[in-house]
């Protein structure tokens, strides 16, 4: 089945081009709101960011239920930004809206224009809906992933794109009508790969101007995503988690993070998007948020996470929402494992970096979950998805630290289907539970489901298998390997069914297809 199935890759399709290594333009008025963002508040309320060229005194947005009646209005003080960054990103709270109701809005700015979103299903409400999935994307374009070949020593392969090929932004966007909402657990853009594309030769520029190249990437990036959303698709909420490209401006590669300017270590980009977008914020709390000039964002996480006291959420790490029939925990493998373990970006975790904590304390995250899940009502909704970044049951790569920290209370609570990337290809695992299979697979398995797709589509493509022979040995059911990019649309068919497709963004086909059932 192909999803694009009679849909041309057309000019309206084809994503913005930059010459590249620049900067993309600044726009006439400042105010302009680029890098627009949507996420869920609960089923009566909606997060807008976006992002603007100077600091706004008091960002507003007009908003109703019709395009040519958007006279309510919501307003914040939340216009901040950190020292590379060329914006300010500005978020706003629209409350006492109706769940599961087209809303139209506009970005106060003498250039703005009225986009539009649907606002969550309440929780209860088991009407059928799809959600899509995406994990690992990065730019694509000149910059990025694109149709010019290359070689990428210390990659197993690494793909290009052929002439015709759909994107995964532009798939997506292509087949907005198709799904709800998206869910991305991680690595957004890939500008920490900047030194790699440098010395390769795929972009131009010296190493002296790697943070102005960063941040180019970056915006190159949330700007070709929220233009295809905003202009051809219809603005969709988009849920997220941190991964590991968003720590710092080298990940992991020499000469290391500590090489790395003020505002491109410890997740600071990523908390300055996202922080107050994520559900349950409390923004209202803290107030105004500082400008982060003296490495402030720790300091700031740990304070959200102490205000953060009564469920314990920290947003945008670790946080819960519900969506119809579904609830979702979004948590956080890059720091906060508690009870003593050393998570892969924290200082001596593996990734020589030093990164985070951002808990209050050192069992943040681990009560949250353990709290967050105990109080599920399955009456109410029945399906429970976990979605992190880095998997531990994976062909190579495991995460044992993230077994240790966090599958017990994916097991001991019921969780359905657990979600990752991180590898950059497709693998759909079987229902699993301490190192063993479910012996009734797919028939009502207490064990979750894993799945890992990290094959988005960025710079360094994607991976092969490290032993495709042996892979009943992982417990993986089935694998793309390392040949194409795609995505997963979750069917949520009722309380019981859940089919889980896994996507080709090139033409739609539909690669592999389950049906998960549970007894709820």
């Amino acid at each position: 089945m192909k999803l694009l199935s009679g849909l041309p890759v057309c000019a309206a399709l084809v994503p913005l081009v930059f010459a590249q290594t620049e900067l993309p333009p600044i726009p006439a008025d400042l105010t302009t709101p680029v890098q627009q963002r949507l996420a869920f508040n609960g089923p009566m309320s909606m997060r807008i960011g976006w992002s603007t060229f100077q600091q706004l005194e008091q960002p507003t947005v007009y908003f109703g239920e019709s395009p040519h009646a958007i006279f309510r209005s919501a307003s914040s003080q939340s216009s901040t930004t950190y020292p590379t960054s060329r914006t300010w990103s500005n978020t706003v709270t629209l409350t006492m809206l109706k769940p599961y109701t087209t809303y139209y809005y506009k970005i106060v700015s003498t250039n703005s224009t009225i986009g539009s979103f649907k606002t969550a299903r309440p929780a209860g409400d088991h009407t059928p809906f799809t959600m899509a999935g995406v994990v690992d994307m990065g730019v694509f374009g000149p910059d990025g992933l694109s149709t010019r070949q290359m070689s990428y020593t210390g990659k197993a392969i690494v793909n290009s794109l052929n002439p015709g090929d759909h994107t995964t932004i532009q798939a997506l966007a292509a087949t907005a009508s198709q799904y709800e909402f998206i869910l991305h657990p991680g690595d957004f853009a890939y500008a920490d790969a900047w030194l790699s594309e440098l010395n390769l030769g795929y972009i131009n520029g010296t190493q002296a101007q790697g943070p102005q190249i960063y941040e180019g990437l970056l915006e190159q990036f949330l700007l070709r995503l929220t233009y295809l959303y905003t202009r051809y698709a219809g603005s969709k909420a988009y849920m997220v988690t941190a991964g590991n490209h968003e720590s710092n401006c080298l990940n992991g590669k020499s000469p290391g993070e500590a090489s790395c300017p003020i505002g491109q270590t410890n997740f600071t980009g990523f908390i300055n998007r996202y922080a107050e977008l994520m559900p349950e914020t409390p923004s209202t709390i803290l107030g105004h948020r500082p400008r982060f000039d003296t490495g402030l964002e720790g300091v700031y996480m740990k304070a959200r996470a102490a205000a953060a006291s009564t469920s314990g959420a920290l947003p945008p790490f670790w946080y819960s929402f519900d969506y119809g029939m579904v609830h979702y925990l979004m948590f956080d493998t890059e720091t906060d494992f508690g009870n003593g373990i050393i998570a892969p970006d924290e200082v001596g975790g593996g990734a020589a970096d030093s990164d985070g904590p951002f808990g209050s304390y050192m069992n943040q995250q681990i009560d949250f979950i353990e709290r967050d899940l105990a109080a599920v009502d399955r009456s109410v909704t029945p399906w429970v998805i976990a979605a992190g970044h880095r998997p531990w049951y994976v062909d190579s790569g495991a995460c044992t630290t993230c077994q240790e920290a966090f599958e017990p209370l994916l097991i001991k609570h019921g969780v359905d289907v657990a979600y990752f990337g991180h590898v950059h290809n497709m693998q759909r695992l079987g229902p699993l539970a301490n190192n063993t299979k479910d012996p009734r697979g797919y028939n009502n398995p207490s064990a979750p489901v894993y799945l890992v797709n990290g094959a988005a589509g960025h710079f360094e493509g994607l991976d092969l298998m490290t032993t495709p022979d042996q892979l009943p040995n992982y417990g993986i059911e089935w694998a793309n390997n390392g040949t194409l990019y795609g995505y997963n649309l979750f069917k949520f068919l009722d309380r019981n069914h859940l089919e889980i497709q896994f996507v080709s963004s090139k033409d739609g086909d539909v690669l592999n297809s389950v049906t998960l059932f549970k007894k709820h």
